[in-house]
């Protein structure tokens, strides 16, 4: 073979590997978003540190295929880890019912007199192939040997959870798998998992002790204006947060959205199946974190009156042609119809405020395709009369029954059945639409659904220029 057939075949090779490379990197960082979104999901939708500490560990357990998830709560007092909470597999649930007793009622005791946890208190974590290093003296051997070779554990990870450098707590992660499986990614996103959850538990305990504290200070004045001053630094952190996330969280996920948008649509050239398969998946992933925080900013804003209205004329057809574009990749990937179409009787023109109808349109289909796993969804645009403007988004999706439609548009309505199951509404985007349809523009926005397993048809109308 000639050296340039040989060197071309090498190029060849390198440049394969690298490939396959960049695509698991795209894999690793799209589990890792979806991870960390979720658990900031969490930190939003609860205060209560065992509720937070519940839903974290079953979240944990589900999306790293764990064995068991625990959360304990450092006391310094006491120099123990309190359990808060723990997640198990069905396989490990079994073994400790046959025993006859759970590791949940077990506080461990005298932790910084033990050589084990010295690391955790220096900020490292500590791995064991030996459950006993945790539990030994508090659990009889020979059921740690038998839940050990029973749920197949091979591997425990214990992280500290860390704020300001000091420690709150611990999290404790079981794998069936030896160590060195374990894949390098999911090794580096650890330590990030344990910082979120650090930061959900530590503001969980931050609003408990604030509501007891204001519970107690009510009855004495100058105890009421110390509360009235701690509640005052708790709104000013909250819009602290609110403003951090509007000007440094959400554009650069803006930017995410954009990117991977072209990287799936092919404006790059051409690439490996799998890669445009994992870009669609960051695609969306992306796209649903930039959802997310939109709606939680744009709520705030109509609890506090912020909202303003630019109205122009607007062609409804081309807005909701752009937005069909990106949405296309999605379907794509899951294997949904995903249609648009016209009565044919153009122009669609109305008066709107152009971002605003735009977050109405986004938030209907995001909607729809919460609750379609499969089948189709089809978007319509025609005119009612010679006064208004119709837009219309039927799924064959989880339908909805006649209780769930009657306050469908309330805020932080999920619904009932299909879904309530769905994790990943926040219940507002609903809520959002009807005030922007109906207060902002005149119009009109209501869901229609035969019941359960039946899909829905959402519909606005608006006015048309006339």
């Amino acid at each position: 073979m000639p050296d340039t057939d040989i060197k071309n075949t090498e190029a060849q090779t390198l440049y394969n590997q690298e490939i396959y490379k960049y695509g698991r990197e795209l894999a690793s960082v799209n589990k890792t978003l979806t991870l960390l979104r979720e658990l900031y999901k969490i930190t939003l939708l609860s205060l209560d540190p065992v509720a937070v500490a519940t839903q974290v560990s079953i979240l944990m357990r589900d999306s790293l295929h764990l064995e068991m998830v625990g959360l304990f709560l450092f006391t310094h007092k006491e120099d123990t880890f309190l359990p808060l909470a723990f997640a198990k597999s069905d396989r490990l649930i079994s073994v400790l019912r046959k025993l006859d007793f759970l590791f949940s009622d077990i506080t461990i005791t005298g932790v910084t007199k033990r050589s084990f946890f010295n690391s955790l208190f220096e900020g490292e974590f500590v791995v064991t192939r030996n459950i006993s290093d945790i539990w030994g003296g508090l659990v009889n051997d020979n059921d740690l040997k038998t839940i050990t070779e029973s749920a197949n554990l091979k591997t425990t990870i214990l992280y500290p959870l860390l704020t300001e450098e000091k420690i709150i707590g611990v999290i404790l992660l079981n794998y069936n798998s030896s160590y060195d499986q374990i894949s390098a990614s999911e090794k580096d996103s650890l330590k990030s998992f344990s910082d979120a959850i650090a930061v959900s538990l530590d503001k969980s305990y931050m609003y408990k002790e604030l509501t007891m504290a204001n519970k107690n200070l009510m009855a004495v004045n100058k105890e009421m204006e110390l509360a009235n001053k701690q509640l005052k630094t708790v709104d000013e952190t909250k819009s602290s947060i609110l403003s951090f996330a509007q000007h440094y969280l959400q554009n650069p996920i803006e930017n995410i959205v954009m990117a991977s948008s072209m990287l799936a649509d092919g404006s790059f050239g051409d690439k490996i199946e799998d890669i445009k398969k994992a870009s669609v998946r960051m695609f969306e992933s992306a796209r649903h974190l930039s959802l997310t925080v939109k709606m939680w900013l744009k709520a705030l804003d109509f609890e506090e009156n912020r909202v303003e209205y630019k109205i122009a004329d607007l062609d409804l057809y081309n807005l909701i042609s752009q937005i069909v574009k990106d949405w296309t990749l999605i379907a794509n990937d899951r294997g949904i119809a995903f249609s648009f179409e016209t009565d044919n009787h153009p122009p669609y023109t109305i008066k709107a405020d152009q971002t605003w109808i735009h977050d109405v349109i986004i938030n209907l289909i995001d909607n729809a395709f919460k609750m379609t796993e499969k089948g189709f969804i089809k978007l319509k645009l025609e005119k009612i009369g010679i006064e208004k403007v119709r837009f219309s988004i039927t799924d064959s999706g989880v339908g909805i029954d006649m209780e769930t439609l009657s306050k469908l548009f309330q805020k932080f309505e999920r619904g009932h059945e299909g879904w309530r199951n769905n994790v990943e509404g926040t219940g507002l985007g609903l809520y959002i639409s009807k005030k922007i349809v109906e207060e902002g523009h005149h119009g009109k926005i209501w869901a229609e659904s035969e019941g359960h397993g039946k899909g829905a048809t959402f519909y606005v109308e608006l006015p048309i220029v006339l």
